[in-house]
């Protein structure tokens, strides 16, 4: 039969409540000596006491469970291939998660294709939301859920204010990069997407690309913009042109490491012939030859920060700003050098 706390009260001599208290943190107003909490802790040891983790969240109707989600319309980011930007977010996450009591779910593609399932159903005390895919699909899900939400890479005007959002300063980092390079003497600057119009972050980016190409009193045009596809033509194609630019700033990490792994082939040295800059700059930049100079996302405290405001919010008790927006800096690697003849 399983040791209850009225067994561990009973050894130590105690009454229940300061058993609760000690072991549980509650009756918050009783107080206890340390020596009595002592014994009341050698009680629950040599009884092999277990908490009853399923009562308790019953009795207090939470499950103690975050859900992790991410929208419809790209793939399951891999936690140790590629850029890393998911291992680096998800590590702040679990951090924030654990440091409050709560476990994780990853959500396989979202939910399924009714917003009546984790949306709502109870499984969860909040959600984590990580996706910036503007698709009217993903906009409904949202508007139905009825559980604390908080959404990363998002601004928290695109849902009315209605759930808190973290993001970073992408206008800001892509500034940085861009001055980066014109110190190093790069006049002819090419932007990389994937696609000009994927998510939000990435059509912030490229406006971003933009607006400080001409505040820097340098032109940009579409002829200036690499969309590079899924497969390696593009960057093939590009590389064995006659570079039409000394420098790429890239929307991603991954977008860029396809132009240095690519440049080899077609004789283009990295950074003598194009310098290189990408965006998140995990530690996926220090294993590319040479490193990536990246705009430094903090996704590890993006990732804290979401939890932090769905504890709150499950909590009622959540005043914060409907939008926390980090800044962000930039590692400067091998993947880019002075150019006096841009």
């Amino acid at each position: 039969m399983a040791v209850t706390l009225r067994d561990v009260a009973a050894k130590a001599g105690v009454s229940p409540v300061v058993v609760s208290r000690v072991l549980h943190n509650k009756a918050i107003s009783i107080r206890v000596s340390e020596s009595t909490a002592e014994r009341v802790r050698q009680a629950a040891i040599d009884l092999d006491y277990k908490v009853n983790v399923w009562a308790r969240n019953f009795r207090s109707q939470q499950t103690m469970m975050i859900g992790i989600l991410h929208g419809i319309g790209f793939g399951r980011p891999l936690f140790n291939a590629g850029s890393r930007y998911f291992s680096a977010l998800m590590d702040g996450i679990v951090e924030g998660a654990f440091r409050h009591g709560y476990s994780i779910t990853l959500c396989p593609r979202l939910l399924s294709r009714s917003p009546e399932d984790a949306m709502t159903d109870g499984r969860f005390d909040g959600l984590v939301w990580y996706s910036s895919i503007p698709s009217e699909e993903n906009l409904e899900m949202l508007k139905n859920c009825s559980v604390p939400l908080v959404l990363i890479h998002s601004h928290s005007e695109e849902l009315n204010n209605r759930y808190p959002t973290v993001i970073c300063d992408n206008d800001q980092g892509i500034g940085l990069a861009i001055e980066h390079l014109v110190k190093l003497g790069h006049t002819r600057i090419a932007f990389a997407t994937e696609e000009k119009n994927a998510t939000t972050e990435s059509f912030a980016r490229l406006i971003a690309f933009h607006k400080h190409m001409s505040r820097l009193g340098l032109q940009s045009g579409d002829e200036d913009i690499i969309e590079v596809e899924l497969n390696e033509d593009v960057v093939d194609n590009y590389l064995a042109s006659n570079l039409p630019h000394t420098a790429i700033v890239a929307n991603n990490d991954g977008v860029a490491s396809h132009f240095i792994n690519r440049a080899p082939d077609h004789s283009v040295r990295i950074p003598e012939d194009l310098s290189i800059v990408g965006f998140d700059s995990t530690s996926f930049c220090d294993e590319l030859r040479p490193g990536l100079t990246s705009v430094s996302q903090p996704l590890f405290s993006m990732g804290e920060s979401a939890i932090d405001q769905l504890v709150s919010l499950i909590a009622d008790d959540w005043s914060g700003p409907s939008e926390v927006v980090f800044p962000c800096g930039l590692d400067i690697r091998g993947s880019t050098k002075s150019n006096k003849l841009s």
